[in-house]
């Protein structure tokens, strides 16, 4: 999810240059936690009881 993030937020539109540099992206635990804290957010606001 923070992988789709980047390339979303990303002006460069160049789709190989983002896909090239896949390989060089790691992801702590810290990070992969913020993205789910983040989503839950944004989900919980448009949660219908």
């Amino acid at each position: 999810m923070q992988y789709m993030k980047e390339i979303i937020e990303d002006k460069n539109l160049s789709f190989a240059s983002k896909w090239q540099r896949r390989s060089e992206l790691i992801y702590t635990q810290k990070d992969i936690d913020a993205v789910r804290s983040e989503w839950a957010k944004f989900m919980m606001k448009y949660h219908i009881s």
